[in-house]
C-alpha cells in the first residue's frame, strides 16, 4: 500500500517536473512583445506571458464551474444513494419481521 502511494507521488511529481520544464522552453521561444489591447489602455508584454495568463484565467473558471455546478450535484448523489441505502434497510427489516428473505 505504501509503495502505491510513493509511485503516485512519484509520477505526479516528474509530471510536474516535465511541465514546469515545458513552461520554462516556451517561455524562451515566446519572448517576443505583442500589443494587448485593454479596455482603457494598451500595452506591449510577452506572449509566453499572454499566453500563461489565458490559460491561468481558463483554469478560474474551470474551477469555479466545478465548484458551483459540479459538486451541488455530487452532494444531491450522495443524498440520494444514502435515502436508498436507508430504503434497502429498512425493507430488509421489515421483510424479517414479516418472516421472508429480502428480495
Amino acid at each position: 500500500m505504501f509503495g502505491i502511494k510513493l509511485l503516485k507521488v512519484l509520477l505526479i511529481a516528474a509530471i510536474l517536473l516535465v511541465v514546469l520544464l515545458l513552461g520554462v522552453e516556451f517561455s524562451t521561444l515566446n519572448a517576443n512583445p505583442v500589443p494587448v489591447d485593454y479596455l482603457l489602455d494598451k500595452t506591449t508584454v510577452p506572449l509566453s506571458l499572454v499566453v500563461v495568463c489565458a490559460f491561468a484565467a481558463g483554469v478560474l473558471l474551470t474551477s469555479l464551474v466545478g465548484a458551483f455546478v459540479v459538486l451541488p450535484l455530487r452532494w444531491r448523489v450522495a443524498r440520494l444513494r444514502q435515502a436508498v441505502a436507508d430504503k434497502d434497510q429498512e425493507i430488509s427489516l421489515l421483510a424479517k419481521k414479516a418472516g421472508r428473505s429480502a428480495p
